[in-house]
């Protein structure tokens, strides 16, 4: 039987792929050992948090542009190295504010490489096979947010929080020797590029306003609730003003014009919201309400992580075989029982009720990741596949960003079993929303695309 073209190809992508959520949950185990080191507060590691995450969603729609006009492998070797060089200065930071400021520049290289990835596998494997592809990176990229706790612990052990910014080393120079193996794929030029600096800007203003709110509500400050509130307003107005009157922005609002693109892109935001918003207020509920232990609080989070890791890797082959749109529906419907269920599982059900619904959740979301994204930049030509990707990874963070400051506002500092049932139905009902999208996309049956001519997928050397 002929070998399926791409494999090593996919493989290479995944693996480079994987270091933006692996080093995003990677640090989390660290915190109490840095902010001990730097003397802080929970404030200051919530920024520290925070500003990677921000520096990620932001630079993604203009790492996706980069690529388009200089050629995406070439900008993920650039991603790769400005990576390391600034996982290396982190290790020997001596002040937090030099930490913060290069976790942000963290951020901004791994937006180099995480939406060139993707673009990649959208120009050069055959659409028949994308979502099949788009799954296994998608599966190993969240094994790299699954495994990055653990790792960091095993790192923590063995020596200290810096040796969780030395370990880059190593993964570094494994994906640059991966994708090394890769054909380059040239951009379409200089000319081409359009990064406009001032709805970047905007756009830095929206998601440090609504993180801002989502902390400071948090920690009982009314002041910078207020100023999160007025950088928001301010964000969108400036974006909004900019597009409306020069066309130009980092990420291009025709784009959600298309209908498969902006229904998938909505789709990803509004399921990442239900996913980390139940991913941040299950521990709480777990502890606070049932009072159990970190140990049950982690056995409960890995029901989820691990149904999604295994789900994700068939998802993509599932859409390939019967069609994304039955997939779409089928983990999108899952989503609203398990968000229904969790608004009824914390009044009265067992906690083993919770811990099930956790892994449906996952299930969904393994479903849901791999046809997202096929659909949504199979319906884009493959030019603008880097742009296209960037704004669309933006989508998640916007999500996540948001269903953040959602918790906050319901929560509070000491919730009630009222509040997170009130909680858990308004995530039911954007999980509603959601299940709308899976009706709006139009895509052809799994079997057309494979009549359909399409250009020779490029493989790697050897």
């Amino acid at each position: 039987m002929q070998r399926e073209p791409g494999r090593a190809l996919i493989l290479a992508i995944s693996l480079t792929s994987v270091f933006g959520p692996l080093n995003s949950s990677m640090l989390a185990v660290a915190l109490p050992a840095i902010r001990s080191d730097f003397d802080v507060g929970v404030g200051a590691v919530t920024v520290l948090v925070s500003c990677y995450l921000i520096a990620v969603a932001v630079c993604q729609p203009a790492g996706g542009r980069l690529g388009d006009a200089f050629g995406h492998i070439r900008v993920m070797k650039i991603g790769l190295v400005v990576l390391l060089v600034f996982s290396l200065a982190s290790a020997v930071a001596w002040n937090f504010p030099l930490l913060v400021g290069l976790r942000s520049l963290q951020g901004a290289a791994v937006a180099l490489i995480a939406p060139n990835a993707t673009a990649y596998l959208r120009k050069h494997i055959e659409p028949h096979r994308l979502a099949g592809s788009l799954g296994f990176n998608g599966a190993v990229i969240g094994a790299g947010a699954a495994l990055g706790p653990p790792l960091g612990g095993l790192l923590l052990i063995a020596g200290d929080w810096p040796w969780l910014f030395y370990v880059n080393l190593p993964m570094a120079v494994l994906s640059f020797a991966l994708i090394l193996r890769l054909p380059a794929d040239a951009g379409a030029g200089r000319r081409t590029l359009e990064v406009d600096s001032i709805s970047l800007m905007a756009l830095l203003s929206w998601f440090s306003g609504i993180t801002l709110v989502g902390v400071s509500l948090r920690l009982g400050m009314p002041g910078l609730t207020g100023t999160g509130f007025a950088l928001f307003i301010a964000g969108t107005a400036l974006y909004g003003f900019r597009y409306s009157r020069a066309r130009r922005g980092v990420v291009d609002l025709r784009l959600f014009g298309n209908r498969n693109y902006g229904a998938m892109a909505a789709s990803s935001a509004l399921g990442n919201l239900v996913m980390y918003t139940t991913l941040i207020a299950i521990p709480l509920y777990l502890r606070d309400i049932e009072g159990r232990g970190d140990g049950f609080v982690g056995f409960a989070l890995f029901a989820m992580s691990a149904a999604m890791v295994v789900v994700s890797f068939f998802s993509g082959r599932l859409a390939d075989s019967f069609g994304s749109k039955p997939i779409l529906f089928a983990g999108s419907s899952c989503l609203v029982v398990c968000a229904l269920g969790l608004a009824a599982a914390v009044g009265e059900a067992p906690v083993a009720a919770t811990v099930g619904l956790l892994g449906l959740i996952g299930l969904s979301m393994g479903l849901l990741g791999a046809p997202q994204t096929a659909v949504a930049l199979s319906s884009v030509p493959r030019e603008i596949a880097g742009s296209a990707s960037g704004s669309f990874s933006m989508m998640r963070y916007v999500g996540s960003v948001v269903g953040a400051a959602l918790l906050a506002a319901m929560l509070g500092s000491d919730a009630s079993r009222t509040e997170f049932h009130a909680l858990f139905a308004i995530l039911a009902a954007f999980a509603v929303v959601n299940l709308v999208t899976a009706f709006i996309v139009h895509t052809p049956r799994a079997q057309d695309t494979k009549t359909q001519g399409v250009p020779k997928p490029l493989t790697a050397r050897g």
